[in-house]
């Protein structure tokens, strides 16, 4: 995570409601600890199914520190403070935050919605990390 854990924590995606945490490489989840099922649950579909995705987006990110923030927000209030543009229907929103990539989900989904988020997360890491170009990381050193 390129900023700063205390940035995060007072970003627009977090939530005080947040207090639980699975990290594995570059894919954090949060959840309230209600969530957990929920959470574990995503977690272990995520390393059945995307296995291959997971490995690669972790040696991509190694060096980039960018990550994956799956938020599962309690209430559809706290998800709307995040993703204020979302429509009222929408169940998974996406937003890049600096060089991560934020995924909420608007409270705890059914079991029928869970391949749709896994798909979700394959895209994400079919369209990301958007490393930053060789030129510029010479360009802020200084060469």
């Amino acid at each position: 995570m390129r900023s700063t854990y205390t940035s995060f924590t007072h970003s627009k995606y977090f939530s005080p409601a947040f207090n639980s945490a699975i990290f594995d490489g570059p894919l954090r989840i949060y959840f309230a600890q209600f969530h957990e099922s929920l959470a574990l649950k995503i977690y272990f579909m995520i390393q059945q199914n995307l296995k291959a995705e997971l490995a690669q987006i972790k040696e991509k990110t190694k060096n980039s520190k960018q990550n994956l923030l799956l938020m599962i927000y309690p209430t559809d209030e706290t998800f709307m403070l995040s993703f204020e543009s979302a429509p009222p229907t929408q169940r998974i929103a996406t937003e890049d935050w600096d060089n991560d990539r934020v995924m909420g989900l608007r409270g705890a989904l059914e079991d029928a919605e869970l391949d749709g988020l896994i798909e979700e997360v394959r895209r994400c890491f079919k369209t990301w990390p958007t490393l930053i170009p060789f030129e510029l990381e010479i360009q802020s050193c200084g060469l």
